[in-house]
């Protein structure tokens, strides 16, 4: 999913890069790229991804807070689940957040955004 969401990215003009060192992931305006910090797991890396790419989708400026960053992880939520696979995934295991994260491939935090 990593793959289709850098290819997803790169389709709306944006450049996907890797950092080692700083923060999980950052939007670069001025450069129209994300990057990513390596080392994440798969979750982190594609939360991660898709949150940043709410900040390109909305041109958020460097160094956004509070309501931007609620709405990129609102962004990312619903880049990454859809409604139908998170009542399918509730009915099957209850309303526990760590098990639904796990189970939709997400983050607590962008499950429950």
């Amino acid at each position: 999913m990593i793959d289709a969401l850098i290819k997803t990215a790169e389709q709306r003009g944006y450049q996907v890069l890797w950092h080692n060192r700083g923060p999980k992931a950052a939007w670069l305006p001025h450069r129209r790229a994300v990057t990513v910090r390596n080392g994440l797991d798969d979750v982190q890396t594609l939360c991660a991804l898709a949150h940043e790419l709410g900040h390109a989708h909305y041109d958020d400026p460097p160094g956004h807070f509070g309501p931007q960053e609620l709405r990129a992880d609102r962004f990312a939520a619903r880049l990454l689940v859809s409604r139908t696979e998170y009542q399918l995934a509730e009915f099957q295991f209850g309303p526990h957040p760590a098990r639904l994260a796990h189970e939709l491939g997400v983050t607590i935090e962008i499950l429950k955004t």
